[in-house]
């Protein structure tokens, strides 16, 4: 099953940092109906981002998400390794018979494979922050989404 609490986290990070441009609340509620998901899990991915202050939370009737940094300060590496920091890009199998060069060295190959490329990951992630990733989102929608129109539930 694909994991994607990295791409959901990044969309609730976007429309919040989007939202707060336009002086609009980000609640689990919102959030989620966003997601087509349950506010449990807006409140789920939401945990660890707050603890390494990408996302500040208030309760209350103006309760809400608010971007703990400025969009051009959070790069999207740092909510990946906030959301995910126990995942692997892939994994190997330890139950194959070690009978040839290929078997027998096949894990270490892949696991120093996969470090490698979680490394190339985590650099291209790191070049971009939140607000450059609106930026390109509004590049791709040329115009078609009105930025504030789709924000709110």
């Amino acid at each position: 099953m694909m994991d994607t609490r990295f791409s959901s986290a990044l969309q609730i990070i976007i429309t919040v940092a989007v939202n707060e441009k336009n002086s609009t609340r980000s609640t689990s509620d919102v959030l989620a109906a966003k997601l087509d998901a349950k506010p449990s899990l807006v409140r789920k991915l939401a945990a660890p981002l707050m603890q390494k202050n990408i996302l500040v939370s208030s309760e209350g009737y103006q309760g809400g998400y608010r971007l703990g940094r400025p969009a051009n300060a959070i790069y999207l590496s740092e909510i990946y390794l906030a959301v995910t920091p126990d995942k692997k890009i892939w994994g190997t199998r330890d139950d194959i018979p070690a009978d040839c060069f290929i078997s027998s060295n096949m894990n270490e190959w892949s696991a120093q494979l996969s470090k490698e490329a979680e490394r190339a990951l985590l650099g291209l992630l790191g070049e971009k922050s939140v607000e450059d990733a609106i930026a390109e989102l509004a590049t791709i929608d040329g115009g078609k989404c009105p930025m504030g129109r789709t924000l709110t539930a």
